[in-house]
């Protein structure tokens, strides 16, 4: 595997739909002059976050297939760039059907894969069950980079998951697993709305948990997150990288900015010297986990 350089693109967005994705691809250009080749965009990057109250049937309206108009302006896009692209789209599958979906933009402009968000949270400001189906698309893991296209190619193995994905560690055990380096996270998260929950702050949980998953998994984690105030809400930001050891490789604030790190297939060959969790796992013993719980 060739390291490579990818940016998270954490941006503020406003009720102006084309202008939220204009403001996102010029930071994706901005991205791919400073050596980008792997450009993630955070949840739902062209739209506010709906979802914050239930019944708002307007916002149907927004949504559209895969593939489709997004996707094709993602295409032309990662043309333009030579570049992978991390979008995420509300996806209409059909009549009545919908589902919060990342897909993976291959550089040559064509659709890689897609992951339909599998978890889908519902409380006070993220109201997503009255909008979105939980995901279909079973975990799958994209070739990217250098020897992507060959079967038997040394490519970077690359996992999608969305959000509310990102607290569960079945999510992340599942995708290294299958072969996944790195997991991306499109988010959007901020401050909880539930009075019962009021001051709760859960930034630094909500990074703790996917530098766990980094340590545990021996994979780079990384998290794209929005920024600003959107009707309620104080998104706040924090996008950041951790390496397979759980470091930070990079992190931003609570304001719009391009996140840069480099993943490096070394670190990730350190990383499981290091800690031989594969060689030590119990399968066999794990049963409870496929449970609901209880007693």
């Amino acid at each position: 595997m060739e390291r490579l350089t990818i940016a998270g693109i954490q941006h503020a967005c406003g009720p102006d739909r084309a202008a939220n994705e204009a403001t996102a691809f010029a930071m994706a250009r901005l991205a791919r002059e400073r050596g980008a080749t792997l450009i993630c965009f955070q949840e739902l990057f062209g739209a506010i976050y709906f979802p914050q109250r239930p019944g708002a049937s307007e916002y149907f309206g927004w949504a559209e297939p895969i593939p489709g108009p997004a996707t094709e302006r993602l295409g032309a896009l990662a043309r333009e760039l030579g570049a992978t692209l991390i979008g995420s789209i509300f996806e209409r599958a059909m009549g009545g059907l919908f589902y919060d979906c990342a897909v993976v933009i291959a550089p040559d402009g064509s659709l890689a894969g897609k992951w339909r968000k599998m978890h889908i949270p519902d409380g006070s400001g993220y109201f997503e069950k009255y909008y979105f189906t939980p995901g279909d698309t079973d975990y799958p893991v994209f070739a990217i980079g250098a020897g992507a296209d060959a079967a038997t190619g040394d490519a970077l193995r690359l996992a999608v998951p969305t959000c509310w994905d990102q607290w569960f560690p079945e999510v992340a055990r599942i995708c290294a697993l299958r072969g996944a380096d790195l997991i991306c996270y499109p988010t959007a998260i901020g401050s909880e709305l539930d009075p019962a929950l009021a001051g709760a702050d859960t930034e630094e949980a909500w990074r703790t948990v996917m530098r766990g998953h980094a340590i545990a998994n021996c994979v780079y984690v990384v998290a794209v997150n929005r920024v600003g105030i959107e009707g309620e809400i104080a998104f706040y930001g924090g996008s950041f990288v951790a390496d397979p050891t759980g470091e930070g490789v990079a992190r931003l604030d609570d304001r719009p900015g391009i996140l840069l790190a480099t993943i490096d297939p070394a670190r990730l060959e350190f990383a499981r010297r290091l800690s031989p969790f594969w060689r030590d796992r119990r399968p066999e013993t794990y049963g409870t986990i496929l449970t609901k719980g209880g007693r």
